[in-house]
């Protein structure tokens, strides 16, 4: 579920959260998660709904959020650290969901790999 962490060479070698996958069996490629889940409007090449998909999700992990944050000054102190786990458990499910629909297309068509190598989304990894 987690993601790992390489050097992005798009981004001055900062460390970027990605998902890791082989075109061909010598080759892997890195796809930056973090830069898709921070715009979604990237995603919609691939389909029309993926951009409101993501935005949806994180909406739906903060609304838990400050749910959780209310039912701790009504109920019990304690209920906002389940609340902030279940938080931060989606937007980490959320981003790697956004990182797998880029992979997902650019497995599918050389067209959606070169947009995501263009716009600095996907790169080559050393193994």
């Amino acid at each position: 579920m987690f993601l790992r962490t390489v050097p992005n060479p798009h981004d001055e070698g900062r460390q970027a959260r990605v998902v890791r996958f082989r075109q061909d069996e010598d080759r892997t490629f890195a796809i930056d998660a973090d830069q898709l889940h921070r715009n979604p409007r990237l995603l919609n090449m691939f389909g029309k709904l993926n951009e409101f998909r993501v935005r949806m999700l994180d909406f739906v992990a903060y609304t838990v959020l400050i749910a959780s944050v209310i039912a701790s000054f009504v109920v019990a102190w304690w209920l906002f650290v389940p609340g902030l786990a279940a938080c931060a458990l989606m937007i980490a499910a959320n981003r790697k969901f956004a990182a797998e629909v880029a992979m997902r297309a650019a497995r599918r068509s050389t067209e959606s790999f070169l947009y995501l190598h263009t716009i600095g989304v996907l790169w080559l990894v050393q193994n």
